[in-house]
């Protein structure tokens, strides 16, 4: 009798696994592969699937939708994963909580700062993204579901609890939302508390050591090494001035065809003309912007929707080691301009004066112009650096309110070897 009670007791514990891992795949395709390729191709006009190449055939990874850090607070204890630091399993269970709550979210409302800390402090989840995100977009590409009381926001830290989604927006006028939840959520926080150990992580605001610091900024004692990058340009043309395979790939997906049109020399690079506008190749940078208006070569019905795709297949397809994020969507007027920026897991790397990677122009439900600087980083695992405790840093931090963050510079060309240091910088910047 007892034997077959035991038997009984471990047939039901292997199909309880057998739940679980079938509830973990079924998070991770939901959130890490939210139907990209049709969700994208179905807000193309159906003369756009056929004039961008190959583009039709690819589908949005999950590059872009990575938090630079992230914090699972429950009443004993906090685990939080900072800008040097990878827990892609992690990454995958917080992204289907906050695709849950992003698409149960009600109209927002306004919150003070206080209230904002508040929330810190109780069981939740945080998420920090490196550049600012529209929530509306942010919840397409989390749930493949649209959520039009979001429209409007962007967001860079958001905290989801048992039932409230809270965010902060970004810039000089920082203003702090709270969106209830028709849905509780306090069983997907319970079982997050229980997949997690403490780690002793804390924010600012809760800990008097770190004065100088943002009052919601994430910190860890430990003492962070990070690996130095290489950094290397990925595109080329061969001795017969042909594009070699990268470079042809990227052509295509702009529409340029170089089997037809093949490149030919200007002063300091190439150039190829199709259909009467020229796209240029200069110092590993491609250049190109619409001259003629009647022309449609790359259609951004939704601008978002359209340079991601682009940015993913073209510079994120290059990144080697590295990964892109979304850095900033600006919009005056009629014209959006979009950027994207590369990071090694949380931390940003900055190409050049301007920090992004590409560089996108809409307008007229069109990408009008773009700049691509396509590069290949590899991670050097013998050059690793470490760097100042987090709380060393912080106390030379000059000013109040920064943000205290990992950054590697890409110089573009000056020098391979990217070095990680410790960089302070305002809000929005």
């Amino acid at each position: 009798m007892k034997g077959k009670r035991r038997r009984f007791w471990e047939g039901c514990k292997t199909l309880l696994i057998i739940l679980l891992s079938c509830s973990t795949v079924f998070l991770a395709s939901r959130t890490l592969l939210p139907q990209g390729g049709r969700t994208f191709l179905s807000r193309l006009s159906p003369s756009a699937t056929g004039s961008v190449g190959s583009l039709d055939s690819l589908t949005r990874s999950a590059q872009t939708l990575q938090p630079a850090a992230f914090a699972v607070t429950w009443t004993e204890g906090r685990y939080a994963v900072l800008y040097h630091q990878e827990d892609q399993e992690g990454y995958t269970q917080i992204s289907a909580l906050l695709s849950e709550a992003l698409n149960d979210a009600a109209t927002p409302v306004p919150v003070t700062a206080r209230q904002w800390e508040l929330v810190l402090s109780q069981p939740g989840a945080f998420c920090e993204y490196s550049g600012d995100i529209p929530l509306d977009a942010l919840t397409l590409w989390l749930s493949d579901q649209d959520n039009p009381v979001l429209t409007g926001y962007s967001a860079r830290r958001l905290c989801v609890t048992a039932q409230t989604l809270y965010f902060a927006t970004s810039g000089a006028d920082e203003r702090y939302y709270a969106a209830p939840l028709s849905t509780d959520l306090s069983a997907s926080l319970d079982y997050l508390a229980q997949r997690f150990p403490a780690n002793g992580a804390r924010f600012a605001c809760e800990d008097c050591s770190y004065p100088l610091l943002r009052r919601d900024a994430l910190v860890l004692s430990s003492t962070p090494s990070v690996p130095c990058l290489h950094g290397e340009e990925p595109i080329a043309d061969n001795e017969d001035g042909t594009p070699d395979a990268t470079l042809n790939r990227i052509l295509q997906l702009l529409s340029f065809h170089p089997q037809t049109n093949p490149l030919y020399a200007i002063t300091g690079g190439h150039a190829i003309t199709d259909g009467g506008e020229t796209l240029r190749i200069l110092d590993n940078t491609l250049t190109y912007r619409r001259t003629d208006d009647s022309a449609l070569r790359l259609p951004a019905e939704h601008p978002l929707d359209a340079t991601r795709m682009l940015a993913e297949a073209t510079v994120g397809a290059t990144a080697g080691d590295a990964r892109l994020y979304l850095r900033e969507v600006a919009t005056q007027g009629s014209v959006t301009t979009v950027t994207y920026g590369y990071a090694y897991r949380g931390a940003a790397i900055e190409q050049g004066v301007d920090g992004w990677c590409a560089k996108f122009t809409v307008e007229d439900h069109a990408i009008t112009s773009l700049i691509l600087r396509p590069r290949h980083y590899t991670v050097a695992e013998a050059q690793s650096v470490t760097l100042l405790p987090q709380e060393q840093a912080a106390a030379i931090v000059g000013a109040r309110g920064l943000e205290l963050v990992i950054l590697y510079e890409d110089p573009l060309g000056v020098q391979d070897r990217l070095v990680p240091f410790w960089a302070t910088r305002a809000e929005g910047r």
